[in-house]
């Protein structure tokens, strides 16, 4: 009991503690490969967050996705380059044994009483709109429409994409001229 208390206490200490599902929506607004994840594989039956880095380049935590039904377990970080967090990946995906399963089946029955964790849009990603599974029902008119929207939201998020991308690229443009003048005047002296 003694030393099960103690591994709650270091955990805690190194910021290792499962996440709500509004936690888990803030951290897949943070990270989009989390986000891509969560989309294409539905909400996972628990979620965490674990200390992973003191220093460069990688983030001071990672979160943890655990999928019992696939028994998997995935964990997702992001590193820092130049001073922002434009690396965000799946860091590792393993199997989960009987036993890890059990241990966290009592916790995904909690998890399940919260709101779901809706994926936020990812870059590249198209969302549905609310009711999109509903459509049978409506209009070939109201379709168009819905279809319509769904595509000038995909546009937007196309545009805003290439915005960012440009502006990654003028990042590395002055980066590279800074270098650039830095070694010449290396080279003055």
């Amino acid at each position: 009991m003694r030393a099960a208390f103690a591994g709650v206490v270091a955990a805690h200490a190194r910021g290792d503690r499962e996440l709500t599902n509004g936690e888990l929506r803030a951290e897949m607004a943070r990270n989009s490969a989390l986000a891509v994840y969560v989309k294409r594989n539905g909400a996972p039956d628990v979620a965490e967050t674990h200390f992973l880095a003191d220093e460069p380049p990688w983030d001071d935590h990672e979160v943890t996705l655990y999928y019992l039904d696939a028994r998997k377990e995935i964990g997702f970080a992001r590193a820092w380059v130049l001073g922002r967090p434009e690396i965000q990946i799946k860091r590792y995906e393993r199997p989960l044994t009987d036993e890890q399963v059990a241990a966290l089946a009592s916790r995904a029955k909690a998890r399940g009483q919260q709101a779901p964790a809706a994926a936020p849009d990812a870059p590249g990603e198209v969302a549905a709109p609310a009711g999109a599974e509903q459509t049978a029902s409506l209009s070939p008119d109201e379709r168009a429409e819905r279809s319509a929207a769904r595509a000038e939201d995909a546009a937007g998020r196309v545009e805003a994409a290439a915005d960012s991308a440009e502006h990654a690229a003028d990042r590395a443009e002055a980066i590279a001229e800074k270098a650039t003048r830095a070694f010449h005047r290396g080279v003055r002296k």
